[in-house]
């Protein structure tokens, strides 16, 4: 006797696999969209630092630190600006870091991005309590 259809046994492995298959593809999907939304909020910090950065060389004022504030835009980014003396005579460096702040606990979450500048000692105010950062020839380090 022929058969002809399928068996309920059938029917349900079928939309087990299915169902495991669609599981996977919906993981691997949110997964990257988290990246996705991350790596876009990183280059929008970034963005933010180097404008901020471009701002501070176009004033005809002194450069000076700035306190951390919240990034426009971005409500769980921090920016702040530092400006210590270079090992290089007559150079100083602006460090500009934009920081990820977690939401809940308001602390930093680890997410960071920094710019550093140097730029003429004459251009910037630095505080008597600054030291200079000892550092390479080609980059001064503020840790």
């Amino acid at each position: 006797m022929a058969r002809h259809g399928y068996t309920l046994l059938e029917i349900l492995m079928a939309t087990a696999i299915l169902l495991l298959g669609l599981t996977a593809v919906l993981g691997i999907m949110r997964s990257t969209h988290q990246r996705s939304v991350a790596a876009a909020d990183l280059a929008d910090a970034q963005l933010a630092c180097q404008t901020l950065l471009n701002e501070l060389l176009a004033q005809q004022s002194r450069i000076q630190p700035v306190p951390a504030k919240p990034i426009e835009g971005l409500p769980d980014w921090n920016i702040t600006v530092a400006v210590y003396p270079a090992t290089q005579p007559g150079l100083s460096v602006v460090h500009v870091t934009a920081q990820k702040i977690n939401p809940n606990t308001k602390i930093p979450d680890g997410i960071i991005y920094q710019l550093l500048r140097w730029i003429p000692q004459d251009r910037v105010e630095i505080s008597e309590k600054n030291e200079t950062i000892e550092g390479t020839n080609l980059f001064d380090e503020p840790f």
